[in-house]
């Protein structure tokens, strides 16, 4: 429940509250009173916190200051603000675990996880390579209060490498061709896109929201290699890499779309 004072004729909630305790005055982090026999809360300090730009891999523990902490604290993402990461590995946003009241995240912008590889073609004889998978846009450490008016995704999959042909004649290998590269996945920053093999197309580049296309195929001489598949768009999976007609190799399966939100065991309320 929350405590007004008036001021200038008008009553206003206080942002700081501080008591006098051994000729000092001292700031209240969290008030409470005594109310039929129990301890209700009436005040918690609470802190602002504004995204104010684009930013990778952001660390709330890392810019909030230990005092910014002590009380609830308010993180405000806004319209044009990108939340983004440039590895797969690291989300875009951790929530940190240091914030001692309620953590509200109020996301009115773009979290962002990064777009995974595609994965490389290969020549007869082989099988493509997988893409990897996308990277997580929300990465939870303590239990958060949630109001997202915006979008949160994770990276999209790369795309699948094609896999080589290989054409038999009287018995003998005389052929040979190899796959192409799968495309990168969606995401900020974006996948990249895989090489082929010798005379094979590499995959393209993702884009902040769209995978990159795979790389086009080789034939020599009835040996065809497999087109690589295409990257996923921002929050969905990579295509597999195509198979070959002529041997029995098959593409890199595409990697799978990065988690929007990983709760880690914590609670998340609100949407």
């Amino acid at each position: 429940m929350p405590i007004n004072v008036k001021h200038s004729g008008a009553w206003k909630e206080p942002s700081k509250i501080e008591i006098k305790d051994g000729g000092a005055w001292k700031e209240v982090i969290i008030g409470s009173i005594k109310s039929g026999g129990v301890w209700k809360q009436f005040f918690a300090r609470k802190f602002t916190y504004t995204v104010s730009s684009d930013v990778n891999q952001l660390d709330l523990d890392a810019v909030l200051s230990d005092d910014n902490k002590l009380g609830d604290v308010d993180v405000i993402i806004p319209n044009s603000v990108y939340v983004t990461s440039n590895s797969t590995g690291t989300p875009a946003l951790r929530t940190g675990s240091g914030v001692a009241g309620i953590l509200t995240i109020i996301n009115n912008g773009y979290i962002y996880g990064a777009g995974g590889n595609g994965g490389a073609g290969n020549r007869g004889f082989a099988n493509g390579h997988a893409g990897s998978a996308g990277g997580t846009a929300l990465y939870l450490e303590k239990d958060i209060t949630l109001d997202n008016n915006g979008s949160i995704l994770g990276g999209g999959g790369g795309g699948g490498g094609g896999s080589g042909g290989q054409n038999w004649h009287g018995g003998f290998q005389q052929s040979y061709s190899y796959g192409s590269g799968g495309g990168g996945g969606g995401g900020a920053s974006y996948g990249s896109g895989a090489s082929g093999g010798a005379g094979a197309g590499s995959g393209s580049n993702g884009s902040v929201y769209h995978g990159g296309g795979g790389g086009s195929r080789t034939v020599d001489d009835g040996a065809d290699g497999g087109v690589g598949g295409a990257g996923g768009n921002i929050g969905q999976a990579g295509s597999a890499g195509a198979n070959t007609n002529s041997s029995g190799n098959v593409g890199g399966s595409g990697g799978s779309a990065g988690t929007a939100i990983e709760n880690n065991g914590n609670t998340r309320t609100g949407d």
